[in-house]
């Protein structure tokens, strides 16, 4: 391996001053600087390709290592403490409002975490009776289409007026770029979002809608309020209306963090009884296969819209920073 070496001027008095490359190294450290940057792009596309042939709920892609250097991955077996399974299940996009309604179906209905808190919560009943997370889920949509449906009819189709007055062009030019680091932090979520821990179940259709509706939902309404600032003309209702399209995508997290800040034995009990490991995840999925051709046929029809939401979401930085830049242009 090469070597670069360092001279080090020294004072009169024997101290080190300032440490001084050698003009003829110089060309090795930028040979070195270049290399790590392409390292670190073979390392982007490796995570796109490892994304692009996993699985869409199991995490397969944390069972082997990203590249040489990296540590060797192991599957989750430490002890958990009550507060870290409620953060584990808040955290888990498998389960949303889908598989949250099915633990009421299936274990819920019993109460068992109401008699031991010797308290009865409305949230917890009224989520059996009258299907509240369903009710969350399509209030979400309703709102979300209700807003998109009120900007294309107000479109006048013009798509590069340049009319707008400098703030509005300012507006349109920090919101992409917003959206543009933020975009960075959607793919991670890919990542840190699906891995070696306890997971829900995933040998069921909730747990795939649950998992799709997390990513998805999210990447829609961010290229929704990019649309939105860009063909409003008013300066309130642009902030008025991005803010409301926020406010949409957090309701069915905001609908979980409540529900088990008052029963937080709910997210104990779906950790220990429900939840299981990767190993036994992929064998319950294997099964799940062989017994129920509809579950194999609802699962297979999702692979394709799952690649494109893959590669959607890896591609969408480009998209905010073309908004960022063209955005002001044309508007």
């Amino acid at each position: 391996m090469e070597k670069i070496s360092y001279s080090i001027k020294v004072s009169e008095e024997g101290r080190p001053t300032t440490l001084d490359t050698r003009q003829e190294f110089k060309p090795l450290v930028e040979k070195y600087e270049k290399r790590n940057i392409w390292n670190s792009c073979i390392l982007i596309f490796k995570n796109l390709r490892s994304k692009l042939l996993d699985h869409l709920l199991l995490g397969g892609e944390h069972t082997k290592k990203v590249s040489p250097g990296f540590s060797t991955p192991t599957e989750w077996d430490a002890e958990v403490e009550t507060e870290e399974k409620r953060e584990i299940v808040l955290t888990d996009p498998r389960l949303g409002m889908f598989s949250l309604f099915a633990y009421h179906v299936t274990r819920g209905y019993k109460n068992q975490e109401l008699k031991k808190s010797n308290k009865v919560f409305c949230s917890h009943i009224f989520s059996l009776f009258f299907a509240l997370p369903i009710l969350i889920f399509i209030s979400q949509w309703m709102l979300y289409i209700g807003l998109i449906a009120h900007e294309i009819n107000a479109f006048d189709g013009d798509f590069c007026p340049n009319k707008s007055s400098v703030e509005n062009k300012l507006i349109i030019a920090a919101t992409g770029i917003i959206y543009f680091v933020r975009s960075f932090f959607i793919w991670d979520n890919l990542t840190s979002r699906i891995g070696l821990k306890k997971m829900n179940r995933v040998d069921n259709i909730p747990a795939i809608i649950d998992t799709f509706q997390e990513f998805l939902f999210s990447l829609i309404v961010y290229g929704a309020n990019l649309w939105i600032v860009f063909v409003e003309d008013d300066i309130q209702n642009m902030i008025l209306n991005s803010l409301a399209m926020e406010f949409l995508m957090q309701l069915d997290n905001e609908f979980q963090e409540m529900y088990f800040n008052y029963l937080p034995g709910a997210a104990e009990d779906i950790y220990d009884n429900i939840y299981v490991s990767y190993k036994e995840n992929r064998a319950l999925l294997e099964d799940k296969y062989r017994e129920s051709k509809c579950f194999k046929c609802f699962s297979y029809s999702i692979w394709v819209p799952y690649k494109i939401l893959v590669l959607t979401t890896f591609l969408f930085p480009g998209v905010c920073l073309f908004m960022a830049i063209a955005g002001p242009i044309c508007k």
